[in-house]
């Protein structure tokens, strides 16, 4: 333990002395100030995805499902729309929380020129409407304060390199396990301070702390390890930098899925950023949803992460003939 925390302190003195560390630290205060003072609270909705059962409407973005749980499952997983039929001939509205001038804007397009009876019902009877620069909140979070140990972790690991440290850690009784948790642990905290900020002053005091942190701990524990093992394959800065740009990139693609919630194919899925974005949304917003497979999803990702940025350092870095 203490050799674990003699390490940690000696890596957060030197990332004090890192350029990138104070760029992402300002990155956080802009953040915050663009969330509360730059972006709009409400934009304008062109169209939503529309799922039917027991209805004769049609239209180009509507998607027939076989039953009403189906279609109440669908309208509270993915953020868009039901018309439900009664047996009356009438039509049900089913929205996951949306405002009242958007839903009366939706029923209007419907069924501006139909005698049909609508009636209206939201899924999640204690949500309220989220304003859009709010709702922009867990985007930031993922893909600022989670991916510090990814950035951080690559920069330390290359100046190690170019100091020569690691010829002293093959020699050294200190082994891999030991190597990756201290920083690890170290990234996860600085991101779990970051996000929490971050959530405080954007959104407030209203929610979950304990599960908060919890997913932010461990999620920035993934990238930390992803960001590790993916530093290994460079000798220099210039070329880590371009790729890492290229990988985050990639890792930023479920935000189209975020803002379009009826686009999630499966492919999307498979980057740790879908699910942990959708759980930052229920969490600081206290909308329902499946937290158990969230739990399995991230463990499952720590577990991976781990074994792989293991492997990765103990072979090109702290083994004989190493790089």
């Amino acid at each position: 333990m203490n050799g674990l925390l003699a390490l940690g302190v000696l890596d957060f003195k030197r990332l004090l002395t890192n350029a990138l560390f104070w760029i992402i630290t300002a990155t956080l205060v802009v953040i915050i100030l663009l969330i509360n003072f730059a972006l709009p609270q409400n934009i304008s909705e062109e169209s939503y995805s529309i799922f039917t059962y027991n209805t004769d409407f049609s239209a180009d973005q509507a998607t027939a499902v076989d039953s009403e749980e189906e279609l109440r499952q669908a309208v509270k997983e993915t953020g868009t729309i039901g018309l439900l039929g009664t047996d009356n001939g009438g039509i049900t509205v089913l929205h996951p929380g949306l405002s009242k001038k958007t839903v009366r804007a939706i029923m209007v397009m419907l069924y501006k020129s139909s005698d049909t009876e609508v009636k209206v019902e939201s899924i999640n009877e204690s949500s309220q409407t989220i304003p859009f620069n709010k709702r922009m909140t867990p985007i930031f979070i993922c893909f600022e304060a989670l991916i510090i140990g990814f950035i951080l972790g690559g920069a330390l690991m290359l100046s190690e390199k170019e100091e020569g440290t690691f010829r002293a850690l093959r020699i050294a009784p200190m082994g891999v396990d030991r190597y990756l948790i201290s920083k690890t642990v170290l990234f996860s905290i600085i991101a779990v301070l970051y996000a929490l900020l971050m959530a405080f002053f954007c959104v407030g005091f209203g929610f979950s702390v304990l599960r908060f942190v919890l997913l932010s701990f461990f999620g920035a524990a993934i990238f930390s390890l992803i960001g590790l093992a993916f530093t290994t394959l460079f000798k220099d800065m210039s070329s880590w930098f371009f790729s890492m740009a290229l990988l985050l990139s990639i890792n930023m693609l479920p935000v189209v899925a975020y803002m379009e919630p009826s686009f999630s194919p499966f492919w999307i899925r498979a980057i740790p950023s879908y699910s942990m974005i959708f759980a930052y949304e229920k969490i600081l917003f206290g909308m329902d949803g499946a937290s158990i497979s969230v739990v399995f999803t991230v463990a499952g990702w720590c577990i991976g992460a781990y074994l792989l940025s293991r492997i990765a350092v103990g072979r090109s870095l702290l083994a004989k003939g190493g790089r």
